[in-house]
């Protein structure tokens, strides 16, 4: 269009500025219009289309999603909600307890159901101090005497006392405890099975046994809860599972999103599932897995604990009886006899069968006033045992001077016996 010359040209020049000006801010927010839609258009889409497990990791941790949206589904369909929170930062792993934790993270080993299960409750008594080691070793007590295990736990000083006492008593027995630079020790095959027996003629089997349990339990009561706490409670670092407390195991666990992302990277592909993804990388992560639980003792045992309560307590047995020999008030020199003759046939609580391996007979309660002893007798043929009263002397002529009569003279000689001591 033609410029009318009568216009001054400072004007022409100031309006063609202006709208400039004009045309440029229009485009300005016709492109921020354009950028609006298009946010809008791209948001709308992304609510449109499912994301998979590996873009919600992306989205909540970029806070572009909030954790109440997200949840995370196995390939069976399980989102194990009871066990796990969404957060911002990453996943929380809730348990009640060791089982719990068991459970959840090594289903193949202590699934709900399986034997697998039992182990886990037995694992968790152990771990919060609800097992009952002290039934477990008394239940075994009896075999532990009768094995000599008593016998040779004993530590240089217990033996120097039982030396002591054995020379009171049963000298004969003193060639079993060999003293070196101030060193006791029990030597030849037959020393730990003749001193037990010995032991047991005193009557302090049970007392002996209490302490032996005692020591055991100290070995393992404080040392089997450490020892499951070790194993599991950080066991899964390199997986990225972290413990949420400095204080206490198998509570609460966390996974943060970095972790979780290199799930994906390690073990499959954007497209697979978290959960998967995450059993996959426990199974093949490095766990050494608890023993039998009957079995832990073994793998925890204090045995510095176990001297200290063992010996303590043995000392205290020896002292007394110790004691009471010396004082020679029930420890007469008669009754001294008594218990060493019993003691080389055989002791107190034993079934004892004679040469001719027709009798058998098992010597009880000894009277130190008397020197009666009360004992069981039996043929090899029956069970059925009679409860009896006599002296050492005719108990061991029974058992072992058989070869003085023939079969006839012996079934006289045994019937009168119970004739005269059956109570």
């Amino acid at each position: 269009m033609p410029v009318n010359s009568n216009i001054d040209p400072y004007i022409v020049m100031l309006f063609s500025k202006n709208l400039y000006k004009c045309n440029k801010n229009i485009y300005i927010i016709q492109h921020i219009y354009i950028n609006m839609f298009k946010k809008r258009f791209l948001y709308e889409q992304e609510e449109e289309v499912e994301l998979n497990d590996f873009q919600k990791i992306l989205a909540i941790n970029k806070r572009r999603i909030s954790p109440s949206e997200v949840d995370f589904y196995n390939s069976e369909g399980k989102d194990f909600s009871e066990y796990i929170d969404i957060t911002y930062d990453g996943i929380i792993f809730n348990f009640d307890g060791l089982k719990d934790f068991l459970q959840f993270f090594f289903p193949d080993y202590y699934e709900e159901g399986s034997e697998g299960e039992y182990d886990a409750s037995n694992y968790e008594w152990i771990y919060s101090g609800r097992w009952d080691w002290y039934d477990d070793f008394y239940n075994r007590s009896s075999d532990d005497w009768r094995e000599g295990y008593m016998v040779s736990s004993m530590s240089s000083e217990s033996l120097m006392r039982l030396k002591e006492i054995i020379n009171f008593v049963s000298p004969h027995l003193g060639k079993y405890i060999e003293e070196k630079e101030g060193t006791y020790r029990i030597i030849d095959s037959g020393g730990e099975s003749s001193i037990t027996i010995f032991l047991g003629t005193l009557g302090v089997e049970d007392s002996i046994t209490e302490a032996y349990i005692d020591a055991q339990f100290a070995a393992v009561n404080n040392s089997a809860p450490k020892y499951v706490e070790d194993t599991y409670c950080n066991c899964l670092r390199d997986v990225g599972i972290e413990n949420y407390s400095e204080r206490h195991c198998f509570w609460k666990y966390e996974m943060d999103w970095g972790s979780a992302i290199l799930l994906f990277a390690r073990f499959g592909t954007e497209n697979d599932k978290f959960l998967d993804l995450l059993f996959e990388a426990i199974k093949s992560s490095n766990v050494n897995h608890l023993p039998e639980y009957y079995e832990i003792q073994h793998y925890c045992w204090d045995q510095d604990e176990f001297n200290r309560v063992y010996f303590s307590e043995l000392d205290s047995v020896f002292d007394k009886l110790l004691d009471r020999i010396e004082d020679d008030g029930v420890y007469n020199k008669g009754y001294l006899e008594v218990l060493d003759k019993v003691s080389k046939i055989g002791g107190v609580g034993e079934w004892i069968t004679s040469k001719n391996k027709k009798v058998k007979l098992r010597i009880g309660n000894i009277d130190p006033e008397t020197l009666k002893i009360d004992f069981h007798i039996t043929n090899t043929g029956t069970y059925n045992a009679k409860k009896g009263r006599s002296t050492i002397d005719e108990i061991i002529n029974l058992l072992y001077n058989e070869s003085l009569f023939d079969v006839e003279q012996f079934r006289e000689h045994y019937l009168k016996f119970l004739q005269k001591t059956i109570l």
